[in-house]
């Protein structure tokens, strides 16, 4: 197991080779998803308001799994700044396996419920069929989703980036070039599935990086192949719990945000819905090297923190924060002059592309201080303090949002629904980047 990493040499390179490879490895799994509603754009609209209402369950879902990545990750990237290397690997086994327990009474329950929690946002019986034959297929695939995730983002609390990246990657290259056979079939040799096939692609895809993912945390000596002790098994849990499930919680108020935005827009009508849904797909494109800043703020911010390296943790928020509002203002320009062009090319009902381009008009000039709100709050995570985080998402959602979207759309329709999310972006990201600093000013020795 290599030595702590981040802990010396120019931190702008360290944030730079940290932020590619999860950029690319992001961004290759947000062009899946795209790719995959483009397929199902061609479909037929139906489908593509069924997987609307999909996304913010799976995004939820997702989330979920993550803390406990998220929870080991702090910890790993802690002791290896402290030094503590002979307990990162007992670590490592045994949130694996908690991930795997978890994901367990994840699947139990989706499969008992979901009809009732799709219900729960607005799906009517002309959706809800396809919603069922999409999400019964997909959810068998989260096993298969969330070890190779929380063994990416272990790697990363070690300081590796590139082989996270690939694996990232590689499942979504392989997801994309199974789709179109699952989806149309093959003329002569197999029918298409339609809806359920995307899902496959999605189940395939996860069941092939699984393997890699299992023999790179092997070969980083990640892996304890030992019967655990309960004692120790129970105390690393705890620990993870500890900082994964504020963490889960934290992202889960995401996809909660997500439902609410569905369930209001659901009144309106299935091309609103649909235009939501590609419009989030493209802002999640727009706003993935951010996402992938934000994540590699964490490995840098726990190595350094724990080696007493305060000043690199200072400069590193310095130097996201500048990059984070600059490249917002590129990507607002760009959507704003070419947002109804790709909108065009996924779904030509002038009613989705109408909901989807005010929405990429409204939004996108508030993802610089979304950008500083995620920066800071993996910071949190990071320092082993998840609550702070927590209390910022929690606030922004309940405080906010969902008061200012339900006056919104009272007021303007579902542009006011937009206006909402965007302010609210703008707003959380104030308090977050205040918040930090002054815990850090606080924490840190003169």
């Amino acid at each position: 197991m290599d030595e702590a990493r981040l802990v010396k040499g120019a931190t702008g390179r360290h944030l730079v080779n940290l932020t590619i490879p999860m950029f690319l490895g992001i961004s290759s799994m947000f062009v899946a998803s795209m790719m995959d509603t483009i397929y199902i754009g061609w479909v037929g609209s139906l489908e593509l308001a069924a997987v609307s209402f999909t996304f913010p369950v799976i995004m939820g879902l997702a989330t979920l799994s993550m803390g406990i990545g998220v929870g080991s990750a702090s910890i790993i990237a802690r002791m290896v700044g402290r030094g503590e290397r002979r307990l990162v690997r007992r670590l490592a086994t045994h949130a694996l396996l908690l991930a795997l327990l978890l994901v367990a009474v994840l699947v139990a329950a989706m499969l008992g419920f979901q009809e009732r929690v799709f219900r729960a946002l607005g799906a009517d019986d002309t959706v809800q069929p396809l919603i069922t034959a999409y999400m019964r297929v997909w959810i068998g695939g989260l096993p298969l989703f969330t070890v190779p995730m929380v063994a990416t983002m272990m790697m990363r609390a070690l300081g590796a980036a590139k082989l996270p990246g690939f694996i990232m990657a590689g499942s979504a290259g392989l997801q994309v070039v199974l789709a179109p056979p699952l989806i149309f079939g093959v003329p002569g040799l197999m029918d298409g599935l339609g809806l359920p096939g995307a899902a496959w692609a999605f189940v395939g895809s996860r069941a092939a990086i699984l393997l890699v993912a299992l023999a790179a945390l092997h070969r980083m000596h990640l892996l304890e192949f030992r019967l655990p002790r309960p004692r120790e098994l129970w105390q690393s849990w705890r620990e993870v719990l500890a900082i994964g499930v504020p963490s889960a919680m934290t992202n889960l108020i995401g996809p909660a945000s997500l439902a609410i935005t569905v369930a209001i827009l659901a009144n309106h009508s299935h091309a609103v819905v649909a235009g939501f849904g590609i419009a989030s797909r493209i802002e999640s494109l727009a706003t993935m090297l951010l996402m992938a800043l934000a994540s590699s703020t964490g490995p840098f911010v726990g190595q350094n923190w724990g080696a007493g390296q305060y000043r690199r943790v200072l400069e590193a928020h310095r130097l996201a924060y500048r990059f984070s509002v600059a490249y917002s203002l590129v990507v607002c320009l760009i959507l704003a002059f070419c947002g109804r062009f790709l909108v065009g090319a996924i779904m030509e009902d002038t009613a989705v592309s109408d909901a989807a381009y005010a929405y990429l008009l409204l939004v996108p000039f508030s993802y610089g201080l979304l950008g500083v709100g995620m920066i800071a709050s993996t910071t949190f995570t990071a320092l082993g303090k998840p609550m702070p985080a927590l209390v910022l998402s929690l606030s922004r959602m309940a405080v906010i949002y969902a008061p200012l979207a339900l006056l919104g759309d009272r007021l303007f329709g579902h542009q006011g629904v937009f206006v909402a999310a965007a302010l609210a972006n703008v707003l959380i990201g104030v308090l977050s980047a205040y918040w930090i600093k002054m815990y850090l000013r606080r924490r840190i020795p003169t």
